[in-house]
């Protein structure tokens, strides 16, 4: 596969995803289906029609996505407006700047732990609070891969500061692409 068929393929996934989630109850379900289409393309090869195949799991699996997607949601939720309240305000006192630095740390733990969940619950069928776990496991257990991982997220971060438009194209399935990956390096 060459880079422009797998680049178009990531396209279509993100483009899929981005359609799918436009009614906001259906974010839950769309994400599930970019990982289970990341997933197979991972076991398999890439699929004849990325969109069908989307499609077949969005619908396959809305009500049961659910179960793992709404907690990460949840939690997704309130971090961002953890930050949001953290970043209002201007105190200088110094608890303040290591609470605030140490919740920064812990929302990075935890995005890099549910980047190896959603993989991980693809490949094994799990669908509960364990998987986050799993996954929070995995990730201390294997800092070489984490720590690239990290790297790799900086790099999405900076080239996506830089290239704004490619929002459109890559965050979601992209970021399923670097999360199955991870998983395989550890697994």
């Amino acid at each position: 596969m060459t880079f422009t068929e797998w680049f178009s393929g990531i396209a279509i996934l993100n483009l899929s995803w981005l359609l799918f989630s436009l009614p906001i109850v259906t974010l839950i379900p769309a994400t599930d289906a970019v990982f289970e289409v990341v997933n197979e393309w991972k076991e398999d090869k890439k699929p004849e029609s990325i969109f069908e195949q989307f499609k077949y799991y969005f619908q396959k699996n809305f009500k049961q996505s659910f179960k793992l997607g709404l907690p990460i949601f949840i939690v997704v939720i309130i971090v961002i407006a953890d930050l949001y309240f953290l970043s209002s305000l201007t105190l200088t006192v110094t608890w303040f700047q290591i609470f605030k630095y140490a919740f920064y740390t812990l929302m990075v733990l935890i995005f890099l732990a549910i980047l190896y969940a959603y993989p991980l619950a693809k490949r094994t069928g799990i669908r509960s609070f364990r998987i986050f776990l799993m996954g929070l496991m995995l990730m201390v257990g294997n800092p070489k891969v984490t720590i690239s991982l990290l790297i790799m997220l900086i790099a999405f971060v900076l080239f996506f500061s830089w290239f704004p438009a490619m929002l459109f194209f890559l965050p979601m399935s992209g970021l399923a692409w670097l999360g199955a990956t991870a998983l395989e390096n550890v697994t």
